[in-house]
């Protein structure tokens, strides 16, 4: 019963009204063996399959913590897709940053709240707030050697910061996060757990955060997953809305064993030659027919 109850809080408190879509960022490779690497962004009902593009606004921070450019993006109206390269050896991360949505007019009835019908008038005497959506969608991306900048420098007012290093996720041993509202650890809030396949209104695999905003995940396989964080809270005064209905989402990999290290320079140079030494030979001849 617990369940069922806190997953109803959870998505009647923090979900946008009629709202049955969730952000997401997925490299194509959370450990790319080259340089180059494409990064998805949409809204799904399902997890991983794009549905509606996120706004062309992302940030790609370096593993030295500055930004790099992101020019190379296109968008389809389904998804947004990001081609970088990444030169450096390290991690990456990839953000949406914060993505305001629609304002809607709420009203409160019978301990409950609903969105206001276009034209529609109030009860008399019944509580009206306005609600915004604030998306915020992540992801990080390792070449060579996992590091800690970027990952530790949490973003967004609702945050998601990885203690364990999601490109470093054992299916076996789990994932630990924190989240923080403002800075601040969010207490006994729920974060849920989605695996590629599932609907983003399924509430039922979750974990709550204990007094320091700690979370922690385990999981049944391998495989490719994402966190969401929900929260409610004022917005600053001047603010589009009264209300922000915030989501911030975390995708990752787990994996069966973390990959090997290695040094970026000495990888991409051994890459360089042998890629010319295939441009070099020349194609071998068939025996017994002439090439044309």
């Amino acid at each position: 019963m617990k369940k069922f109850v806190l997953a109803a809080i959870l998505l009647a408190g923090a979900a946008m009204p009629a709202s049955a879509y969730t952000s997401y960022l997925r490299p194509n490779a959370y450990w790319p063996d080259s340089a180059d690497v494409r990064v998805e962004g949409s809204f799904a009902s399902q997890f991983f399959t794009p549905s509606i593009s996120v706004a062309p606004q992302l940030v790609l921070t370096g593993p030295n913590g500055a930004n790099l450019p992101t020019d190379l993006i296109s968008n389809d109206g389904v998804a947004l897709r990001l081609d970088a390269e990444l030169r450096d050896g390290g991690t990456y991360r990839v953000s949406t940053t914060e993505q305001l949505g629609a304002v809607a007019t709420l009203v409160g009835v019978d301990g409950q709240w609903r969105s206001l019908a276009q034209g529609e008038t109030p009860p008399v005497g019944a509580p009206v707030t306005t609600l915004q959506t604030v998306t915020l969608a992540e992801s990080y991306i390792t070449r060579g050697q996992a590091t800690r900048t970027v990952v530790d420098h949490a973003s967004g007012r609702l945050a998601i910061r990885p203690i364990t290093h999601p490109n470093q996720v054992l299916a076996t041993e789990g994932l630990e996060v924190e989240i923080l509202f403002d800075g601040a650890p969010l207490v006994n809030s729920a974060v849920v757990l989605y695996a590629a396949g599932d609907a983003d209104n399924d509430l039922d695999t979750y974990a709550v955060t204990d007094n320091a905003g700690h979370a922690r995940f385990t999981f049944p396989a391998p495989g490719h997953y994402l966190i969401a964080a929900r929260h409610r809270a004022n917005m600053a005064p001047g603010a589009a809305a009264q209300v922000g209905s915030y989501t911030t989402t975390l995708s990752f990999e787990a994996l069966s064993q973390i990959p090997a290290g290695y040094d970026v320079a000495t990888h991409d140079a051994e890459r360089a030659r042998e890629e010319a030494r295939r441009s070099r030979t020349p194609p071998r001849r068939r025996v017994g027919r002439p090439d044309y």
